[in-house]
């Protein structure tokens, strides 16, 4: 599999995850916890593919990106956290990587 076709399928995984219960308890209202439990894990499984396809280039670790691109994590995290907007810090984030790898 390429890197796309991983982060498109672990994205319709965490998607799935988020979903799925919403489909088989229609009409019902899950607790506060439950909620945020479904909301965060989708999140945390969407971070991990991000996370370890970022530092990878084929099979082995690419140790002349990881400054910039872990610096672009990093961004994408704050930017997520202050827009409360996942998505948007994840095309923030992959702009940058896209901009740093350019300049490099």
């Amino acid at each position: 599999m390429t890197r796309v076709e991983i982060i498109l399928f672990m994205g319709l995984m965490a998607f799935a995850m988020r979903a799925l219960p919403q489909l088989f308890f229609v009409g019902q209202t899950f607790p506060e916890t439950w909620d945020r439990l479904l909301r965060y894990l989708s999140y945390a499984l969407i971070c991990s593919i991000v996370s370890i396809t970022l530092f990878m280039t084929g099979a082995r670790f690419d140790a002349d990106a990881a400054p910039y691109r872990g610096l672009a994590l990093a961004a994408t995290i704050f930017i997520a956290h202050k827009t409360k907007r996942p998505v948007m810090g994840m095309f923030i984030g992959a702009l940058l990587v896209l901009v740093a790898s350019r300049l490099r």
